[in-house]
């Protein structure tokens, strides 16, 4: 029997995000002792400080995308983390 392989490559960090941290206004102000308002930052840096409301819990996207790979036949046949990366190995 032949197989078919895919790897899927998932970022992977435990630890906490610098990212999560900056993307609160308010702790932003702080950190510049007010002289920036919260709204102003906001205002300033839409992209930055938008939220993410609409979007699904991680669990969910990869459970999705797990369904949709399913439904072409691919099969999760093992995972491999190697440092921060997870590698999904799928099979056809």
């Amino acid at each position: 029997m032949k197989w078919e392989y895919q790897v899927i490559h998932l970022n992977v960090d435990n630890s906490s995000s610098k990212s999560e941290e900056s993307s609160n206004p308010e702790d932003a102000s702080e950190k510049l002792k007010g002289s920036l308002s919260p709204d102003f930052l906001k205002d300033q840096f839409p992209e930055q400080y938008q939220e993410n409301e609409g979007s699904e819990h991680p669990a969910i996207q990869l459970s999705n995308f797990l369904i949709k790979k399913g439904d072409e036949s691919w099969e999760l046949s093992e995972t491999l983390k190697i440092g921060k990366m997870l590698f999904l190995i799928m099979k056809l």
